[in-house]
């Protein structure tokens, strides 16, 4: 819960368009960056002096430093891009399990099929609708579970007679099995991202390997601020990657309804009626 909050108190950025996020992001970094460079140049010419003498030695720390961080800055974006594509793939899933189980509402005898087929696609205007803001939000909206259980509660009395119905409802239930299980990890994924322990190891090494930069000394310091600024702007660039995915159902750059949407208008569009000759 402790974590949870501390994640909460950044949630802020998500409402952010992507471009200012991205802005933000680099500008803080780099003016940090400099900021400090300038702050710590007077520090750094009465330990060492003015001289590029211990450049190379500093450089090894840097090289070894430099390396390391940027191997777990890259998994850690790997993996968030990995966590990304598998909600969005789960997603797609989940809008299948519910395209498979209208089809099989087919085997059912009106005027129960109708009333099924227009339960099916009410629910899931309601995930368009409804679900989705309030997944933006962080939050489950409890009125889709109970949705879809009027849902499951209605086609379990159907008591089948022909054989044709028994395939049908078998097949039906099965599919209705996969549209409970798929919503539950759909839920389950609302609040996924990083924890805060690994943020602040990120941003912690992101801090040491800039301030190893202020040790080098580097004349004209026009060239160091520019190489400071280079580094600054990568690492905001893999932070800015890295926070925009983190969340997938937060902010510009996260998982969309679409799969939903083309279901409901190519899977579920209701026939057209028998047209009245003039």
């Amino acid at each position: 819960m402790k974590d949870e909050g501390i994640r909460m108190t950044f949630y802020w950025i998500y409402d952010l368009p992507n471009w200012l996020l991205g802005v933000l992001i680099v500008a803080l970094f780099v003016g940090g960056s400099v900021a400090g460079l300038l702050l710590t140049r007077p520090l750094t010419r009465r330990l060492v002096g003015a001289t590029s003498e211990h450049n190379d030695l500093v450089n090894y720390f840097f090289a070894a430093v430099g390396v390391l961080y940027g191997l777990a800055v890259g998994l850690i974006a790997v993996g968030t891009w990995e966590n990304f594509s598998g909600i969005d793939n789960q997603i797609a899933h989940e809008a299948a399990a519910l395209a498979a189980l209208y089809r099989d509402l087919d085997g059912y005898p009106p005027p129960l099929r109708e009333q099924l087929e227009d339960k099916l696609r009410d629910y899931t205007r309601f995930i368009i609708e409804q679900d989705w803001p309030d997944h933006r939000q962080g939050e489950v909206n409890p009125e889709g579970n109970r949705a879809l259980e009027r849902f499951e509660n209605e086609i379990m009395q159907f008591e089948p007679a022909k054989e044709r119905e028994k395939i049908a409802h078998a097949e039906a239930i099965r599919s209705l099995s996969a549209v409970v299980e798929q919503r539950g990890l759909r839920l389950q994924s609302i609040g996924t991202g990083l924890p805060a322990a690994i943020w602040y190891i990120v941003l912690i090494g992101a801090a040491l390997t800039i301030g190893l930069t202020y040790i080098f000394w580097v004349e004209p310091l026009r060239m160091h601020v520019l190489l400071v600024a280079m580094l600054a702007t990568f690492i905001a660039l893999l932070m800015f990657l890295t926070a925009a995915m983190d969340n997938p159902f937060r902010g510009e750059f996260s998982v969309s309804p679409d799969a939903f949407r083309t279901v409901l208008d190519e899977v579920m569009a209701p026939e057209p009626g028998p047209s009245l000759a003039p």
